[in-house]
């Protein structure tokens, strides 16, 4: 069994990606909110050294997000 090594996906972590593209403007990316660069790039975490697209799960605990989770976005209520 081995352990899953999980991160989740920093502004800085993005922006180092733009700064990767020479066809992207990182003085765009800087003005970006998290939550919208997640949304733009459409992945919020690395899992095990590979991109991964989470929405609709918890961002710490991965498990599927339940429709009334208002309150926490992107966590469960456990977390």
């Amino acid at each position: 069994m081995s352990i899953e090594k999980i991160t989740l996906l920093s502004k800085e972590n993005f922006l180092n990606m733009v700064k990767n593209d020479p066809d992207l403007n990182i003085d765009n990316f800087k003005k970006i909110k998290i939550n919208e660069l997640r949304e733009h790039f459409k992945i919020t975490h690395i899992i095990n050294g590979k991109f991964k697209d989470m929405r609709g799960n918890c961002f710490k605990c991965l498990t599927p997000l339940r429709p009334d989770y208002t309150q926490f976005k992107n966590y469960c209520l456990d977390c």
